[in-house]
């Protein structure tokens, strides 16, 4: 298989697929898809997919390698799915008013939340069924 990284080579592995999630709703700004596997070596991949659904954003795509189970479990738990989360607005535009700026600040936390709301409850899922299975 071969996992898609952006701005980088892909990760070609040959794996078994060990749990995978996705935190897509209808109302959410952007989404994540997310796969753990064990490689044929023995060692853990991660994959994090984020997806935007504004076409003018791009959608990026990590995979990495680890050592041990508790360490791809670390990549899952220290994403931060809000990190490329956009405004939506320039900065030097004079002409956008104060007020517009907070209420677009308010906006972006609240997609931020919801983001990260998601992801959090994806991750606790996924680490609980995985511990369930051992």
């Amino acid at each position: 298989m071969v996992l898609k990284v952006s701005g980088g080579k892909p990760l070609k592995m040959r794996a078994r697929l060990l749990a995978e999630g996705t935190t897509w709703a209808v109302s959410t700004a952007a989404w994540n898809e997310v796969a753990l596997y064990q490689r044929d070596q023995g060692d853990f991949a991660v994959s994090i997919k984020t997806f935007k659904k504004s076409p003018t954003e791009t959608d990026v795509f990590q995979a990495e390698v680890f050592p041990s189970f508790e360490d791809a479990c670390g990549l899952l738990e220290a994403f931060d799915p809000a990190a490329d989360l956009t405004v939506g607005i320039d900065a030097s535009d004079r002409s956008v008013s104060g007020a517009e700026i907070a209420l677009r600040a308010a906006a972006l936390r609240q997609k931020a939340d919801d983001v990260v709301r998601r992801y959090r409850s994806l991750i606790g899922e996924l680490l609980f069924r995985l511990d369930a299975s051992q």
